[in-house]
């Protein structure tokens, strides 16, 4: 399965799952449970494309300056208020997990390198990535910390495919296992992200058909990336 149809399906997903939370489909509890599919398969998404991209500055900015733009809509669809900023949308979690990953590659070239006190500048480096993680929980990133420690796993296990069923099943079940709540039918649907190890371990390394005109091609690279803003402002009209 190529990562062209990876996004397909994290964006169906997460397109059903963001139906799911307006009136008249608030008591749907199926399309809650088919979104938390997406999450894992955009960490999937994300890591990859860390690892082959050409320039992880601009990587990096348009991630920022889309979660920027995107922060109005976003909480204004879901929280009828344009200008709130303690609940930060997904990709701000994305961005702060680029962010992380950079740290860490520069810490494992860094100890590569450096043959005294190397220990002591990853310990550094590993130091500010939690931290950076800290902070992205205070300030409301979607996930918090557990989502961006989702991503740095994928990444950290990029050609371990074997370890990504332990991960995503540890993740599925995380609100449980800090609370201990089980029953809570909040955190059951949670347990619905480990079927995105169906696709993910059908992954395989490559990023699937490519348009043969430079205009369709810009349309397939930044189409997944306009489509979170414009379905948002789109719910928003609708169900607002």
């Amino acid at each position: 399965m190529s990562i062209l149809w990876i996004r397909i399906i994290a964006t169906v997903t997460m397109l059903i799952d963001h139906v799911g939370s307006f009136h008249p489909f608030e008591g749907w509890e199926y399309l809650r449970m088919i979104g938390r599919i997406s999450f894992p398969l955009y960490a999937l998404m994300l890591a990859q494309g860390f690892i082959h991209t050409r320039s992880k500055q601009k990587y990096l900015l348009r991630m920022l300056l889309l979660a920027v733009v995107t922060q109005p809509i976003y909480t204004y669809c879901f929280y009828a208020d344009a200008w709130k900023w303690d609940e930060l949308n997904i990709l701000f979690t994305l961005s702060i997990g680029l962010i992380c990953m950079w740290l860490l590659e520069i810490g494992m070239k860094t100890a590569q390198k450096r043959k005294t006190a190397w220990w002591l500048y990853c310990f550094a480096l590993c130091a500010a990535v939690c931290c950076i993680m800290y902070a992205a929980d205070y300030l409301g990133a979607d996930y918090g910390w557990m989502g961006i420690a989702l991503i740095l796993l994928l990444y950290l296990t990029a050609e371990h495919k074997w370890a990504w069923c332990p991960i995503l099943l540890l993740f599925a079940c995380r609100k449980q296992l800090v609370t201990g709540a089980w029953n809570e039918s909040v955190y059951q649907r949670n347990l619905f992200a480990a079927v995105s190890l169906i696709p993910m371990l059908l992954y395989n390394g490559e990023p699937g058909p490519k348009p043969e005109s430079k205009w369709g091609a810009a349309l397939l690279k930044y189409g997944f990336y306009l489509f979170y803003p414009l379905h948002l402002a789109a719910l928003a009209l609708i169900f607002r």
